[in-house]
Protein backbone atom coordinates (compact mmCIF):
# COMPACT_ATOMS: atom_id res chain seq x y z
CA UNK A 1 0.00 0.00 0.00
CA UNK A 2 1.31 3.41 -0.90
CA UNK A 3 1.34 6.05 1.30
CA UNK A 4 1.12 8.95 -1.34
CA UNK A 5 -0.70 10.56 -3.51
CA UNK A 6 0.66 13.17 -6.21
CA UNK A 7 -2.12 15.27 -8.00
CA UNK A 8 -0.95 17.07 -10.79
CA UNK A 9 -2.11 17.44 -14.55
CA UNK A 10 -1.17 15.17 -17.69
CA UNK A 11 2.07 16.48 -18.40
CA UNK A 12 5.32 17.08 -16.93
CA UNK A 13 5.58 20.65 -15.71
CA UNK A 14 6.40 21.16 -11.83
CA UNK A 15 5.30 17.98 -10.92
CA UNK A 16 8.00 16.05 -13.42
CA UNK A 17 11.46 16.64 -11.00
CA UNK A 18 9.03 14.87 -8.35
CA UNK A 19 7.71 12.25 -10.11
CA UNK A 20 11.50 11.46 -10.82
CA UNK A 21 12.74 11.88 -7.55
CA UNK A 22 10.08 9.40 -6.02
CA UNK A 23 11.14 6.42 -8.48
CA UNK A 24 14.77 6.85 -7.54
CA UNK A 25 13.87 6.64 -4.11
CA UNK A 26 12.26 3.64 -4.93
CA UNK A 27 9.19 5.37 -3.29
CA UNK A 28 5.98 3.93 -4.05
CA UNK A 29 3.07 6.55 -4.61
CA UNK A 30 -0.01 7.13 -6.87
CA UNK A 31 0.63 9.24 -9.61
CA UNK A 32 -2.85 10.80 -9.93
CA UNK A 33 -3.26 12.96 -13.02
CA UNK A 34 -6.30 15.68 -13.54
CA UNK A 35 -7.67 16.30 -16.86
CA UNK A 36 -7.49 20.56 -17.36
CA UNK A 37 -11.12 20.15 -18.13
CA UNK A 38 -11.96 19.32 -14.66
CA UNK A 39 -9.87 21.92 -12.80
CA UNK A 40 -11.93 24.41 -11.80
CA UNK A 41 -14.27 22.01 -10.16
CA UNK A 42 -11.62 20.63 -8.20
CA UNK A 43 -9.42 23.72 -7.38
CA UNK A 44 -11.55 25.13 -4.47
CA UNK A 45 -11.24 22.00 -3.22
CA UNK A 46 -7.34 21.56 -3.18
CA UNK A 47 -4.65 23.59 -0.39
CA UNK A 48 -3.57 26.60 -2.01
CA UNK A 49 -5.89 26.45 -4.86
CA UNK A 50 -2.53 24.79 -6.83
CA UNK A 51 -0.98 21.73 -7.82
CA UNK A 52 0.72 19.50 -7.00
CA UNK A 53 0.21 18.50 -3.93
CA UNK A 54 1.24 15.61 -2.60
CA UNK A 55 -0.76 13.81 -0.02
CA UNK A 56 0.72 12.26 2.79
CA UNK A 57 -1.85 9.84 3.22
CA UNK A 58 -1.11 8.81 6.89
CA UNK A 59 -0.94 11.64 8.19
CA UNK A 60 -4.07 12.98 6.54
CA UNK A 61 -1.76 16.32 5.47
CA UNK A 62 -2.36 17.75 1.56
CA UNK A 63 1.25 19.48 1.03
CA UNK A 64 1.52 21.78 -2.11
CA UNK A 65 4.22 23.93 -3.45
CA UNK A 66 6.66 21.67 -5.54
CA UNK A 67 9.97 22.73 -3.51
CA UNK A 68 8.36 22.04 -0.06
CA UNK A 69 7.15 18.42 -1.47
CA UNK A 70 10.80 17.41 -2.59
CA UNK A 71 12.94 18.63 0.40
CA UNK A 72 10.09 16.74 2.68
CA UNK A 73 10.84 13.54 0.63
CA UNK A 74 14.43 14.18 0.93
CA UNK A 75 14.20 14.90 5.13
CA UNK A 76 11.81 11.73 5.10
CA UNK A 77 13.55 9.23 2.27
CA UNK A 78 17.00 10.67 1.57
CA UNK A 79 18.52 13.37 -0.66
CA UNK A 80 19.42 16.23 1.57
CA UNK A 81 22.97 17.96 1.64
CA UNK A 82 25.32 16.51 4.55
CA UNK A 83 25.61 19.98 5.98
CA UNK A 84 23.22 22.63 6.69
CA UNK A 85 25.39 24.94 4.54
CA UNK A 86 24.55 22.37 1.71
CA UNK A 87 21.48 22.40 1.97
CA UNK A 88 21.34 26.21 2.13
CA UNK A 89 22.69 26.13 -1.36
CA UNK A 90 20.15 23.45 -2.40
CA UNK A 91 17.65 25.93 -1.13
CA UNK A 92 18.85 29.14 -2.98
CA UNK A 93 19.24 27.04 -5.95
CA UNK A 94 15.40 26.13 -6.00
CA UNK A 95 14.52 29.92 -5.62
CA UNK A 96 16.68 30.63 -8.82
CA UNK A 97 14.50 28.23 -10.76
CA UNK A 98 11.36 29.14 -9.44
CA UNK A 99 12.24 32.39 -10.16
CA UNK A 100 13.46 31.67 -13.81
CA UNK A 101 9.91 29.96 -13.94
CA UNK A 102 7.83 32.68 -13.08
CA UNK A 103 10.59 35.02 -15.81
CA UNK A 104 9.37 33.02 -18.42
CA UNK A 105 5.56 33.02 -18.18
CA UNK A 106 5.19 35.23 -20.87
CA UNK A 107 6.65 33.04 -23.40
CA UNK A 108 4.71 29.79 -21.77
CA UNK A 109 1.14 31.80 -21.78
CA UNK A 110 1.84 32.89 -25.61
CA UNK A 111 1.60 28.90 -26.10
CA UNK A 112 -1.02 27.92 -23.19
CA UNK A 113 -3.31 30.72 -24.21
CA UNK A 114 -2.95 30.03 -28.08
CA UNK A 115 -2.21 34.16 -28.82
CA UNK A 116 -0.28 32.64 -32.64
CA UNK A 117 2.78 31.58 -33.72
CA UNK A 118 3.66 35.43 -34.28
CA UNK A 119 3.87 36.42 -30.48
CA UNK A 120 4.96 32.68 -29.52
CA UNK A 121 8.03 33.77 -31.41
CA UNK A 122 8.49 36.52 -30.13
CA UNK A 123 8.20 35.58 -26.89
CA UNK A 124 10.94 32.86 -27.55
CA UNK A 125 13.39 35.08 -29.00
CA UNK A 126 12.58 38.26 -26.47
CA UNK A 127 11.80 36.18 -22.87
CA UNK A 128 12.75 32.70 -22.76
CA UNK A 129 16.03 32.70 -24.75
CA UNK A 130 17.52 35.49 -22.24
CA UNK A 131 16.51 34.63 -19.39
CA UNK A 132 17.82 30.77 -19.77
CA UNK A 133 21.06 31.73 -21.57
CA UNK A 134 21.62 35.11 -19.33
CA UNK A 135 20.43 34.25 -16.12
CA UNK A 136 19.75 30.79 -15.43
CA UNK A 137 22.41 28.70 -16.72
CA UNK A 138 25.45 30.81 -15.75
CA UNK A 139 25.05 30.16 -12.11
CA UNK A 140 24.44 26.81 -12.11
CA UNK A 141 27.17 26.22 -14.57
CA UNK A 142 29.23 27.64 -12.47
CA UNK A 143 28.20 25.88 -9.11
CA UNK A 144 28.57 22.28 -11.05
CA UNK A 145 32.39 23.58 -11.84
CA UNK A 146 32.94 24.38 -8.70
CA UNK A 147 31.22 21.36 -6.62
CA UNK A 148 33.46 19.47 -8.94
CA UNK A 149 31.26 15.58 -8.71
CA UNK A 150 29.08 16.29 -11.49
CA UNK A 151 26.48 17.18 -9.14
CA UNK A 152 25.30 20.39 -8.30
CA UNK A 153 25.69 20.01 -4.48
CA UNK A 154 28.02 17.41 -2.81
CA UNK A 155 29.12 14.33 -3.92
CA UNK A 156 25.78 12.44 -3.86
CA UNK A 157 22.54 13.33 -5.91
CA UNK A 158 20.24 15.21 -3.91
CA UNK A 159 16.96 16.81 -5.28
CA UNK A 160 17.68 20.06 -6.38
CA UNK A 161 19.86 17.85 -9.13
CA UNK A 162 15.99 16.21 -9.82
CA UNK A 163 14.52 19.56 -10.20
CA UNK A 164 17.34 20.73 -12.03
CA UNK A 165 17.67 17.71 -14.44
CA UNK A 166 13.74 17.91 -15.11
CA UNK A 167 13.60 21.47 -16.19
CA UNK A 168 17.14 21.35 -18.18
CA UNK A 169 15.01 18.32 -19.87
CA UNK A 170 11.90 20.71 -21.25
CA UNK A 171 13.83 23.20 -22.35
CA UNK A 172 16.28 20.80 -24.72
CA UNK A 173 13.35 20.10 -25.67
CA UNK A 174 12.22 23.33 -27.24
CA UNK A 175 15.42 24.88 -28.20
CA UNK A 176 16.61 24.27 -31.82
CA UNK A 177 19.35 21.82 -32.38
CA UNK A 178 21.48 24.58 -33.85
CA UNK A 179 20.82 26.24 -31.04
CA UNK A 180 21.70 24.43 -27.88
CA UNK A 181 25.17 25.39 -27.24
CA UNK A 182 24.72 27.23 -24.57
CA UNK A 183 22.89 24.85 -22.60
CA UNK A 184 24.98 21.77 -23.63
CA UNK A 185 26.95 21.67 -20.57
CA UNK A 186 23.50 21.57 -18.21
CA UNK A 187 22.23 18.44 -20.68
CA UNK A 188 25.38 16.75 -19.79
CA UNK A 189 24.17 17.08 -15.93
CA UNK A 190 20.57 15.72 -17.29
CA UNK A 191 21.81 13.09 -18.69
CA UNK A 192 24.44 11.96 -15.53
CA UNK A 193 20.88 12.28 -13.52
CA UNK A 194 18.87 10.33 -16.02
CA UNK A 195 21.30 7.88 -15.93
CA UNK A 196 20.55 7.07 -11.96
CA UNK A 197 18.92 3.71 -11.09
CA UNK A 198 15.27 2.94 -11.41
CA UNK A 199 13.92 6.00 -13.64
CA UNK A 200 13.51 4.39 -16.76
CA UNK A 201 9.79 4.06 -16.98
CA UNK A 202 9.43 7.28 -16.18
CA UNK A 203 11.80 8.39 -18.82
CA UNK A 204 9.55 6.69 -21.28
CA UNK A 205 6.64 8.52 -19.68
CA UNK A 206 8.12 12.05 -20.04
CA UNK A 207 8.87 11.44 -23.87
CA UNK A 208 4.87 12.20 -24.23
CA UNK A 209 4.98 15.82 -22.88
CA UNK A 210 6.69 18.78 -24.13
CA UNK A 211 5.92 20.82 -20.95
Amino acid sequence: MTNYELVYFELNGRAGGIRLFLDFLQVPFTDTRIPRQDWPTLKPKIKFGQIPVLKILDKGIELPQSVAILRYLATKHGGLGETPEDNAIIDSFADLIQDTIIAVRPWIWSITKNLGEEEQTKQYKETLIPVIKDNFVPPFLKQLKENGSGFLVGKKPTWIDFMLADVVDRVDKIIPPDGKDFIAPLVSHRDKVFSLPNLEKRLEDRKQYIF
